[in-house]
Protein backbone atom coordinates (compact mmCIF):
# COMPACT_ATOMS: atom_id res chain seq x y z
CA UNK A 1 0.00 0.00 0.00
CA UNK A 2 1.36 3.38 -0.99
CA UNK A 3 1.97 6.06 1.63
CA UNK A 4 -0.67 8.77 1.53
CA UNK A 5 0.80 12.09 0.45
CA UNK A 6 0.52 14.87 3.00
CA UNK A 7 -1.17 18.09 1.89
CA UNK A 8 1.40 20.93 1.81
CA UNK A 9 -0.73 23.09 4.12
CA UNK A 10 -0.69 20.34 6.74
CA UNK A 11 3.05 19.91 6.26
CA UNK A 12 3.50 23.66 6.84
CA UNK A 13 1.41 23.45 10.00
CA UNK A 14 3.66 20.72 11.35
CA UNK A 15 6.94 22.52 10.61
CA UNK A 16 5.59 25.76 12.12
CA UNK A 17 4.48 23.89 15.23
CA UNK A 18 7.96 22.42 15.59
CA UNK A 19 9.54 25.87 15.19
CA UNK A 20 7.31 27.46 17.83
CA UNK A 21 7.97 24.61 20.26
CA UNK A 22 11.72 25.00 19.77
CA UNK A 23 11.56 28.76 20.47
CA UNK A 24 9.53 28.20 23.64
CA UNK A 25 11.76 25.40 24.86
CA UNK A 26 14.89 27.58 24.73
CA UNK A 27 13.64 29.81 27.55
CA UNK A 28 16.32 32.36 28.44
CA UNK A 29 18.52 31.18 25.55
CA UNK A 30 15.91 32.17 22.97
CA UNK A 31 17.00 35.82 22.93
CA UNK A 32 20.13 37.90 23.39
CA UNK A 33 20.89 41.61 23.79
CA UNK A 34 22.21 43.03 20.53
CA UNK A 35 23.77 46.49 20.04
CA UNK A 36 21.58 48.63 17.82
CA UNK A 37 24.41 48.99 15.29
CA UNK A 38 24.31 45.19 14.79
CA UNK A 39 20.53 44.70 14.92
CA UNK A 40 19.63 45.16 11.24
CA UNK A 41 18.01 41.97 9.96
CA UNK A 42 17.61 40.47 13.43
CA UNK A 43 14.26 39.17 14.66
CA UNK A 44 12.37 40.97 17.41
CA UNK A 45 10.11 38.36 19.05
CA UNK A 46 8.46 40.81 21.46
CA UNK A 47 7.17 44.35 21.09
CA UNK A 48 9.29 47.29 22.23
CA UNK A 49 7.47 50.20 23.90
CA UNK A 50 8.40 53.85 23.56
CA UNK A 51 10.40 55.15 26.50
CA UNK A 52 9.52 58.80 25.86
CA UNK A 53 7.07 61.06 24.06
CA UNK A 54 7.81 61.68 20.39
CA UNK A 55 8.57 64.47 19.95
CA UNK A 56 9.58 65.12 23.58
CA UNK A 57 8.55 68.79 23.39
CA UNK A 58 6.44 71.14 21.27
CA UNK A 59 8.57 72.04 18.27
CA UNK A 60 8.35 74.17 15.17
CA UNK A 61 7.43 72.45 11.92
CA UNK A 62 9.22 75.12 9.86
CA UNK A 63 11.41 78.20 9.95
CA UNK A 64 9.40 81.20 11.13
CA UNK A 65 8.28 83.19 14.16
CA UNK A 66 6.69 81.84 17.36
CA UNK A 67 3.65 83.90 18.30
CA UNK A 68 1.87 83.96 21.68
CA UNK A 69 -1.62 84.18 20.08
CA UNK A 70 -3.83 81.77 18.19
CA UNK A 71 -3.72 82.08 14.38
CA UNK A 72 -7.38 83.15 14.24
CA UNK A 73 -6.97 85.91 16.86
CA UNK A 74 -8.12 89.24 15.30
CA UNK A 75 -4.98 90.97 16.55
CA UNK A 76 -2.86 88.74 14.30
CA UNK A 77 -4.47 90.14 11.16
CA UNK A 78 -4.34 93.81 12.08
CA UNK A 79 -3.10 95.62 8.99
CA UNK A 80 0.48 96.73 9.27
CA UNK A 81 0.92 95.31 12.75
CA UNK A 82 4.60 95.20 13.66
CA UNK A 83 6.03 92.38 15.80
CA UNK A 84 9.17 92.83 17.86
CA UNK A 85 11.65 89.97 17.37
CA UNK A 86 12.88 89.31 20.90
CA UNK A 87 15.40 86.61 20.03
CA UNK A 88 16.16 83.49 18.06
CA UNK A 89 15.69 79.86 19.06
CA UNK A 90 17.64 77.29 17.07
CA UNK A 91 17.18 73.53 17.12
CA UNK A 92 18.79 72.17 20.26
CA UNK A 93 18.18 75.34 22.31
CA UNK A 94 15.78 75.28 25.27
CA UNK A 95 12.88 77.73 25.63
CA UNK A 96 10.99 79.04 28.69
CA UNK A 97 8.48 81.63 29.90
CA UNK A 98 9.66 85.06 30.95
CA UNK A 99 9.06 85.22 34.70
CA UNK A 100 5.92 87.08 35.70
CA UNK A 101 4.90 88.61 32.39
CA UNK A 102 3.66 85.68 30.30
CA UNK A 103 5.82 86.76 27.38
CA UNK A 104 7.58 84.00 25.43
CA UNK A 105 11.35 83.97 25.71
CA UNK A 106 14.29 81.71 24.87
CA UNK A 107 16.74 80.82 27.61
CA UNK A 108 19.92 82.81 27.20
CA UNK A 109 18.26 85.39 24.90
CA UNK A 110 18.01 89.08 25.61
CA UNK A 111 14.49 90.50 25.71
CA UNK A 112 15.57 93.34 23.47
CA UNK A 113 15.34 97.10 23.90
CA UNK A 114 12.30 98.45 25.66
CA UNK A 115 11.81 95.54 28.09
CA UNK A 116 8.95 92.99 28.06
CA UNK A 117 5.73 94.05 26.40
CA UNK A 118 3.99 90.65 26.59
CA UNK A 119 3.11 88.05 23.98
CA UNK A 120 0.78 90.28 21.95
CA UNK A 121 3.59 92.13 20.22
CA UNK A 122 6.62 89.94 20.86
CA UNK A 123 7.72 87.00 18.73
CA UNK A 124 10.75 84.74 18.57
CA UNK A 125 12.46 83.68 15.40
CA UNK A 126 12.49 79.84 15.42
CA UNK A 127 14.15 77.26 13.21
CA UNK A 128 12.65 74.01 12.01
CA UNK A 129 12.76 71.50 14.87
CA UNK A 130 13.41 74.14 17.51
CA UNK A 131 11.58 73.85 20.85
CA UNK A 132 8.82 76.43 21.29
CA UNK A 133 8.36 78.65 24.31
CA UNK A 134 5.32 77.68 26.40
CA UNK A 135 2.40 79.84 25.39
CA UNK A 136 3.19 79.71 21.68
CA UNK A 137 -0.09 79.64 19.76
CA UNK A 138 1.32 79.22 16.28
CA UNK A 139 4.39 79.69 14.10
CA UNK A 140 4.23 82.23 11.28
CA UNK A 141 6.34 80.80 8.48
CA UNK A 142 9.16 83.02 7.30
CA UNK A 143 7.83 83.03 3.72
CA UNK A 144 4.72 84.90 4.97
CA UNK A 145 6.68 87.77 6.58
CA UNK A 146 8.64 90.89 5.71
CA UNK A 147 11.30 92.58 7.80
CA UNK A 148 10.52 96.18 8.69
CA UNK A 149 14.15 97.20 9.21
CA UNK A 150 17.48 95.80 7.98
CA UNK A 151 18.49 94.72 11.49
CA UNK A 152 15.66 92.17 11.62
CA UNK A 153 14.38 93.50 14.93
CA UNK A 154 10.81 94.03 13.66
CA UNK A 155 8.65 91.95 11.33
CA UNK A 156 5.19 92.18 9.73
CA UNK A 157 3.01 89.27 8.57
CA UNK A 158 2.04 89.30 4.89
CA UNK A 159 -0.36 86.33 4.78
CA UNK A 160 -2.49 84.52 7.36
CA UNK A 161 -1.62 80.98 8.44
CA UNK A 162 -4.18 78.19 8.05
CA UNK A 163 -2.59 75.97 10.73
CA UNK A 164 -0.42 76.38 13.80
CA UNK A 165 2.72 74.81 12.21
CA UNK A 166 3.55 73.14 15.50
CA UNK A 167 4.39 69.49 16.12
CA UNK A 168 3.02 68.93 19.61
CA UNK A 169 4.72 66.86 22.31
CA UNK A 170 3.68 63.20 21.94
CA UNK A 171 1.88 63.89 18.66
CA UNK A 172 3.71 61.06 16.91
CA UNK A 173 3.94 58.63 19.83
CA UNK A 174 3.35 58.60 23.58
CA UNK A 175 5.65 56.99 26.13
CA UNK A 176 4.38 53.48 26.85
CA UNK A 177 2.83 52.96 23.41
CA UNK A 178 4.16 50.21 21.15
CA UNK A 179 7.17 51.53 19.28
CA UNK A 180 7.86 48.41 17.19
CA UNK A 181 5.93 45.15 17.15
CA UNK A 182 7.44 41.69 16.62
CA UNK A 183 9.17 41.63 13.24
CA UNK A 184 12.46 41.37 11.40
CA UNK A 185 14.21 44.68 11.90
CA UNK A 186 14.66 46.94 8.89
CA UNK A 187 16.41 50.31 8.51
CA UNK A 188 13.32 52.31 9.56
CA UNK A 189 13.01 50.17 12.70
CA UNK A 190 16.61 50.96 13.63
CA UNK A 191 15.82 54.66 13.28
CA UNK A 192 12.72 54.37 15.47
CA UNK A 193 14.61 52.53 18.19
CA UNK A 194 17.38 55.12 18.14
CA UNK A 195 14.84 57.96 18.36
CA UNK A 196 13.66 56.53 21.67
CA UNK A 197 17.22 56.30 23.02
CA UNK A 198 17.32 52.49 22.83
CA UNK A 199 20.93 51.36 22.38
CA UNK A 200 20.39 47.57 22.61
CA UNK A 201 17.48 45.33 21.68
CA UNK A 202 16.44 41.87 22.83
CA UNK A 203 16.65 39.94 19.57
CA UNK A 204 16.07 36.27 18.91
CA UNK A 205 19.17 34.11 18.86
CA UNK A 206 20.06 33.17 15.29
CA UNK A 207 19.57 29.43 14.75
CA UNK A 208 22.55 27.55 13.35
CA UNK A 209 21.58 25.64 10.22
CA UNK A 210 23.79 22.81 9.00
CA UNK A 211 23.70 22.07 5.26
CA UNK A 212 24.81 18.86 3.55
CA UNK A 213 24.74 18.06 -0.17
CA UNK A 214 24.63 14.33 -0.91
CA UNK A 215 25.53 12.44 -4.07
CA UNK A 216 28.47 10.79 -5.83
CA UNK A 217 27.74 12.89 -8.92
CA UNK A 218 28.41 16.22 -7.18
CA UNK A 219 31.52 18.34 -7.45
CA UNK A 220 32.28 21.67 -5.77
CA UNK A 221 32.41 24.75 -7.99
CA UNK A 222 35.96 25.59 -9.01
CA UNK A 223 37.09 21.95 -9.24
CA UNK A 224 37.49 20.04 -12.51
CA UNK A 225 34.25 18.36 -13.55
CA UNK A 226 34.23 14.60 -14.19
CA UNK A 227 32.54 13.03 -17.17
CA UNK A 228 29.45 11.99 -15.19
CA UNK A 229 29.51 14.81 -12.64
CA UNK A 230 27.61 18.04 -12.06
CA UNK A 231 28.44 21.01 -9.89
CA UNK A 232 26.74 21.23 -6.52
CA UNK A 233 24.32 24.17 -6.56
CA UNK A 234 22.12 23.15 -3.63
CA UNK A 235 24.76 23.68 -0.95
CA UNK A 236 25.64 27.26 -1.95
CA UNK A 237 21.98 28.06 -2.72
CA UNK A 238 20.69 26.80 0.62
CA UNK A 239 23.51 28.55 2.46
CA UNK A 240 22.54 31.82 0.79
CA UNK A 241 18.85 31.30 1.57
CA UNK A 242 19.63 30.59 5.22
CA UNK A 243 21.76 33.72 5.58
CA UNK A 244 19.20 35.84 3.74
CA UNK A 245 16.51 34.79 6.21
CA UNK A 246 18.64 35.90 9.15
CA UNK A 247 19.87 32.50 10.42
CA UNK A 248 23.47 31.22 10.41
CA UNK A 249 24.55 28.77 7.72
CA UNK A 250 27.18 26.10 8.35
CA UNK A 251 28.00 24.16 5.17
CA UNK A 252 29.41 20.65 5.74
CA UNK A 253 30.23 20.08 2.10
CA UNK A 254 29.42 17.20 -0.20
CA UNK A 255 28.76 13.76 1.31
CA UNK A 256 29.20 10.74 -0.94
CA UNK A 257 26.60 7.98 -1.31
CA UNK A 258 28.05 5.82 1.44
CA UNK A 259 25.87 5.04 4.42
CA UNK A 260 28.63 5.31 7.03
CA UNK A 261 29.95 8.59 5.61
CA UNK A 262 26.43 10.00 5.67
CA UNK A 263 25.85 8.81 9.22
CA UNK A 264 29.06 10.44 10.46
CA UNK A 265 28.32 13.75 8.71
CA UNK A 266 24.76 13.80 10.04
CA UNK A 267 25.90 12.95 13.57
CA UNK A 268 28.32 15.87 13.55
CA UNK A 269 25.73 18.29 12.11
CA UNK A 270 23.11 17.25 14.65
CA UNK A 271 25.58 17.85 17.45
CA UNK A 272 26.52 21.34 16.27
CA UNK A 273 23.32 22.76 14.74
CA UNK A 274 19.72 23.56 15.55
CA UNK A 275 18.41 22.64 12.09
CA UNK A 276 19.93 20.33 9.48
CA UNK A 277 19.17 20.53 5.75
CA UNK A 278 20.12 17.74 3.37
CA UNK A 279 19.62 17.77 -0.37
CA UNK A 280 19.37 14.51 -2.25
CA UNK A 281 19.04 10.93 -1.05
CA UNK A 282 15.43 11.09 0.18
CA UNK A 283 13.67 9.28 -2.67
CA UNK A 284 13.41 5.51 -3.18
CA UNK A 285 16.63 4.77 -5.10
CA UNK A 286 19.14 2.08 -4.13
CA UNK A 287 21.55 4.72 -2.77
CA UNK A 288 19.04 6.94 -0.94
CA UNK A 289 20.29 6.34 2.59
CA UNK A 290 19.08 9.55 4.25
CA UNK A 291 15.85 8.36 5.91
CA UNK A 292 17.50 5.23 7.31
CA UNK A 293 20.54 7.14 8.56
CA UNK A 294 18.39 9.78 10.26
CA UNK A 295 16.20 7.28 12.03
CA UNK A 296 19.33 5.42 13.16
CA UNK A 297 20.52 8.65 14.81
CA UNK A 298 17.29 9.02 16.76
CA UNK A 299 15.59 11.56 14.49
CA UNK A 300 11.86 10.89 14.65
CA UNK A 301 10.11 11.15 11.30
CA UNK A 302 7.17 13.59 11.22
CA UNK A 303 6.39 13.15 7.54
CA UNK A 304 7.87 11.87 4.30
CA UNK A 305 6.33 12.81 0.94
CA UNK A 306 4.07 15.78 0.24
CA UNK A 307 1.32 16.25 -2.31
CA UNK A 308 3.33 19.04 -3.90
CA UNK A 309 5.21 19.63 -7.13
CA UNK A 310 8.14 20.16 -6.98
CA UNK A 311 9.15 18.59 -3.69
CA UNK A 312 7.14 15.38 -3.31
CA UNK A 313 9.90 13.30 -1.55
CA UNK A 314 10.49 15.89 1.21
CA UNK A 315 11.35 14.37 4.59
CA UNK A 316 10.92 16.15 7.93
CA UNK A 317 11.80 14.95 11.41
CA UNK A 318 12.87 15.99 14.91
CA UNK A 319 15.30 14.94 17.62
CA UNK A 320 14.41 16.78 20.80
CA UNK A 321 14.32 20.47 19.72
CA UNK A 322 16.44 19.91 16.61
CA UNK A 323 14.79 19.69 13.21
CA UNK A 324 15.92 17.95 10.02
CA UNK A 325 14.68 18.57 6.49
CA UNK A 326 15.57 16.02 3.83
CA UNK A 327 15.08 17.73 0.47
CA UNK A 328 14.97 16.39 -3.08
CA UNK A 329 18.17 16.79 -5.06
CA UNK A 330 16.72 18.79 -7.94
CA UNK A 331 17.65 22.44 -7.29
CA UNK A 332 14.26 24.04 -8.03
CA UNK A 333 12.67 21.58 -5.58
CA UNK A 334 15.22 22.54 -2.96
CA UNK A 335 14.69 26.25 -3.56
CA UNK A 336 10.88 26.03 -3.41
CA UNK A 337 10.95 23.81 -0.32
CA UNK A 338 13.04 26.40 1.49
CA UNK A 339 10.64 29.20 0.54
CA UNK A 340 7.50 27.28 1.49
CA UNK A 341 8.59 25.33 4.58
CA UNK A 342 12.08 26.10 5.90
CA UNK A 343 11.91 29.91 5.93
CA UNK A 344 8.67 29.84 7.97
CA UNK A 345 10.17 27.24 10.32
CA UNK A 346 13.31 29.30 10.95
CA UNK A 347 11.24 32.44 11.55
CA UNK A 348 9.09 30.51 14.05
CA UNK A 349 12.30 29.44 15.82
CA UNK A 350 13.02 33.15 16.21
CA UNK A 351 9.56 33.94 17.60
CA UNK A 352 8.07 35.46 14.43
CA UNK A 353 5.16 34.46 12.20
CA UNK A 354 6.49 34.30 8.65
CA UNK A 355 4.50 36.32 6.11
CA UNK A 356 5.73 35.97 2.54
CA UNK A 357 5.22 38.94 0.22
CA UNK A 358 2.16 38.14 -1.90
CA UNK A 359 0.47 40.29 -4.54
CA UNK A 360 -2.67 39.55 -6.54
CA UNK A 361 -2.13 40.18 -10.25
CA UNK A 362 -4.12 39.27 -13.42
CA UNK A 363 -2.81 36.48 -15.62
CA UNK A 364 -1.41 37.68 -18.92
CA UNK A 365 -1.86 34.27 -20.60
CA UNK A 366 -3.79 31.10 -19.72
CA UNK A 367 -2.03 28.77 -17.31
CA UNK A 368 -2.64 25.05 -17.82
CA UNK A 369 -1.22 21.72 -16.67
CA UNK A 370 -1.98 18.04 -17.13
CA UNK A 371 -1.53 16.37 -13.74
CA UNK A 372 -3.67 17.85 -10.97
CA UNK A 373 -3.00 15.35 -8.17
CA UNK A 374 -0.66 17.73 -6.33
CA UNK A 375 -0.45 21.41 -5.47
CA UNK A 376 2.08 22.91 -7.84
CA UNK A 377 4.37 25.93 -7.58
CA UNK A 378 5.29 27.46 -10.92
CA UNK A 379 7.85 30.22 -11.61
CA UNK A 380 6.52 33.43 -13.16
CA UNK A 381 7.60 36.93 -14.04
CA UNK A 382 5.70 40.22 -13.87
CA UNK A 383 5.44 42.38 -16.97
CA UNK A 384 3.34 44.97 -18.81
CA UNK A 385 1.95 44.34 -22.31
CA UNK A 386 2.00 48.05 -23.06
CA UNK A 387 3.80 51.01 -21.53
CA UNK A 388 1.68 52.31 -18.67
CA UNK A 389 -0.60 49.28 -18.85
CA UNK A 390 -1.43 46.96 -15.94
CA UNK A 391 1.12 44.56 -14.50
CA UNK A 392 0.43 40.99 -15.60
CA UNK A 393 1.61 37.54 -14.51
CA UNK A 394 3.44 35.64 -17.25
CA UNK A 395 4.43 31.98 -16.74
CA UNK A 396 8.04 31.16 -17.61
CA UNK A 397 9.20 28.42 -19.96
CA UNK A 398 9.77 25.71 -17.36
CA UNK A 399 10.66 22.07 -17.98
CA UNK A 400 10.90 20.64 -14.48
CA UNK A 401 12.65 20.93 -11.16
CA UNK A 402 16.17 20.32 -12.50
CA UNK A 403 15.93 23.57 -14.53
CA UNK A 404 17.67 25.88 -12.07
CA UNK A 405 18.24 28.53 -14.75
CA UNK A 406 14.53 29.42 -14.64
CA UNK A 407 15.04 30.96 -11.19
CA UNK A 408 17.40 33.57 -12.66
CA UNK A 409 14.38 35.09 -14.43
CA UNK A 410 11.65 34.22 -11.95
CA UNK A 411 10.19 37.08 -9.91
CA UNK A 412 7.64 34.96 -8.08
CA UNK A 413 5.83 31.66 -7.68
CA UNK A 414 2.17 30.91 -8.28
CA UNK A 415 0.43 27.94 -6.71
CA UNK A 416 -2.12 25.80 -8.52
CA UNK A 417 -4.26 23.90 -6.05
CA UNK A 418 -4.97 20.17 -6.14
CA UNK A 419 -7.63 19.46 -8.78
CA UNK A 420 -7.09 22.74 -10.66
CA UNK A 421 -6.00 22.14 -14.26
CA UNK A 422 -6.32 25.62 -15.74
CA UNK A 423 -6.47 29.32 -14.91
CA UNK A 424 -7.69 31.71 -17.57
CA UNK A 425 -6.18 34.91 -18.94
CA UNK A 426 -7.35 37.90 -16.92
CA UNK A 427 -8.03 35.90 -13.74
CA UNK A 428 -6.51 37.34 -10.60
CA UNK A 429 -3.86 35.05 -9.17
CA UNK A 430 -1.67 35.33 -6.07
CA UNK A 431 2.07 35.69 -6.72
CA UNK A 432 4.53 34.84 -3.97
CA UNK A 433 7.32 37.32 -4.62
CA UNK A 434 10.92 36.09 -4.66
CA UNK A 435 12.75 39.40 -5.12
CA UNK A 436 12.61 42.72 -3.22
Amino acid sequence: MKDELLHPDEALRLVLEAGREAFGAEGGRATELVPLAEALGRYLPRAVVATMDQPPFDKSAMDGFAVGLQPDDPRVEEAGREWRVAGTIAAGRAASLTSGSGAIKAEGSAAGAGGDTGPTDQVFRVMTGAPLPPGTGFVQRVEYTDMVDPSGATVVFTRPESSDNIIRRGENLRAGQTLIGPRRLGPADIGNLASSGIARVEAARRPIVGILSTGDELEAAGNPLGQASIYDSNGPQLSAQVESIGARALFYGIVRDEEEALRLALSRALGECDVVLLSGGVSMGDFDYVPRALEGLGVHRIFHKIAMRPGKPTWFGKRDDKAVFGLPGNPVSTFVNFEVFIAPHLAARMGIEWRPSVVSVPLGTPLARRATDRAEYLPVRLARETEGGPTLVLPLDYHGSSMLSVLAEAEGLVRLEIGVARREKGEMIDVRLLRP
